[in-house]
């Protein structure tokens, strides 16, 4: 799988834990989200690891689906302080003003209050030289219906030594590398565990577009068709990895529109054909 690079970004910014559109918009969104989400953990979440199916749509502007894992602190003030980190891909024409299929990153620490950013739109996250993969990439070619399945594997982890937290990636059955890290200075010492872990679907519509398909466009609950995001591991303080167990709780906006099946062995598939026209 080729990543293209691209250069084309705007401002827009992070709704916890996924994305919002602009504000051309005028705020009137729907978001949707076929996720699960960790129940909490008395040692906290140093970091998560997953493979995702990756796909593409011809979105309109007003359209956003994808998918990604998250990770975040909710310990401090909700509406003030939540420290949350988010990787994934996702078709997004109003913020890349195109409709292929890229890698993000974003990042806050204080509730999206004056931090919420994706990609390189403000200072912090730092890129590691030589990487072949960085968020803001195309991701192509994109996995066809039915067809040959493209993946990329993101590992998102604090580093224990520095309190950093790194992002490593890989295509296909490449083995993830380092691309980018999160400095801990960042977020002012109050990173210095997640709480929470969400991972799956996302869209969002405007009112003038209908909700787009996501995963593959299929059900979640039909395992031969839907995306899958497999090899799900769940990274403790001294840096082990377990895969995620089905001990979570899911979150479904719409199970009209999208849902999730069960989760077995580290995985499970997500995503459901949106609203046609």
């Amino acid at each position: 799988m080729e990543v293209k690079a691209s250069s084309s970004l705007s401002s827009v910014h992070l709704q916890l834990p996924y994305i919002e559109l602009p504000p051309k918009h005028g705020g009137a969104i729907q978001p949707y989200e076929a996720i699960y989400i960790t129940k909490g953990s008395d040692n906290g979440y140093y970091g998560v690891a997953a493979t995702m199916d990756v796909y593409g749509y011809n979105l309109k502007d007003g359209q956003v689906s994808g998918a990604a894992i998250s990770i975040s602190n909710f310990e401090a003030d909700f509406s003030q302080n939540v420290s949350a980190i988010t990787v994934g891909w996702a078709v997004w024409p109003s913020y890349f003003n195109d409709s292929q299929t890229y890698l993000y990153a974003t990042w806050t620490k204080d509730s999206r209050q004056s931090t919420g950013c994706v990609n390189y739109d403000c200072h912090g996250i730092e890129l590691v030289s030589g990487s072949p993969i960085f968020p803001g990439d195309v991701i192509a070619p994109v996995s066809q219906f039915n067809g040959t399945l493209q993946t990329i594997t993101i590992k998102l982890f604090k580093e224990k030594s520095s309190g950093n937290w790194w992002i490593h990636g890989g295509v296909n059955k490449g083995d993830p590398i380092p691309i980018a890290y999160f400095p801990a200075s960042l977020f002012d010492g109050l990173f210095t565990k997640g709480t929470q872990v969400a991972l799956g679907g996302h869209a969002l519509s405007s009112k003038t577009t209908r909700p787009p398909p996501m995963g593959s466009g299929a059900f979640g609950s039909g395992w031969d068709k839907a995306a899958m995001i497999r090899d799900i591991f769940l990274i403790n303080e001294n840096g082990r990895s377990d895969f995620i167990t089905d001990d979570l709780s899911t979150d479904v906006t719409d199970a009209k529109l999208y849902n999730l099946s069960p989760i077995s062995v580290g995985k499970f598939t997500y995503g459901g054909p949106g609203r046609k026209n």
